[in-house]
């Protein structure tokens, strides 16, 4: 006797085997292996990153091809720290000297956005030491969110300086970053 609902069920999970037969349950990374122009592509085309931003910033430091994963794990966030810090001083400055009276208040906001930012990645850092990898990435993502709060107070708004915008899309597509690269080395 058939069951017909056992064929249909059968039938619906057909593209799920497929899918998963294709995809590697976990990384071929490793925290250990050296970072080569081949794993940097590799790194750098996963989904939600900017490949040319990605590969243009970590060529231009000498350093990268002296690392290994877990080296360059703390290096991407140190760098995203770094940006941090310089943004957060940007938006200090513009609280002070803005000549917008509307533009006061979401440089103020952006304060706290960048402040919050910057203790979620000093806080994945210490992540990354410690090889928890899921907990950096959740560190990254919150740093992202917190930059794109930052971001919404300037929507719709004319006179936002071109500086405002840039280093908010460069911070969050280091955050990207980070998050990303500590996802496959979680896995």
């Amino acid at each position: 006797m058939a069951y017909p609902c056992v064929k249909r069920n059968v039938s619906s999970l057909l593209p799920l085997l497929v899918l998963l037969s294709i995809t590697p349950f976990s990384s071929s990374l490793s925290p250990s292996d050296k970072v080569t122009n081949e794993t940097l592509n590799q790194l750098c085309s996963k989904p939600n990153i900017y490949n040319h931003f990605c590969i243009a910033w970590l060529t231009s430091d000498p350093t990268t091809f002296t690392l290994d994963l877990q080296g360059l794990l703390d290096s991407v966030f140190q760098k995203t720290q770094l940006l941090g810090y310089k943004s957060l001083a940007a938006m200090k400055g513009s609280v002070n000297t803005t000549t917008d009276p509307a533009l006061k208040i979401p440089f103020e906001t952006c304060v706290t956005d960048y402040e919050v930012a910057i203790k979620a990645i000093e806080e994945a850092q210490g992540f990354v030491t410690s090889k928890a990898y899921d907990l950096a990435s959740l560190g990254a993502a919150k740093a992202f969110i917190s930059i794109s709060v930052c971001e919404t107070q300037f929507e719709g708004r004319d006179n936002v300086p071109v500086y405002v915008t840039k280093l908010n899309m460069f911070f969050k597509r280091m955050c990207n970053i980070d998050r990303v690269f500590s996802d496959v080395l979680r896995t």
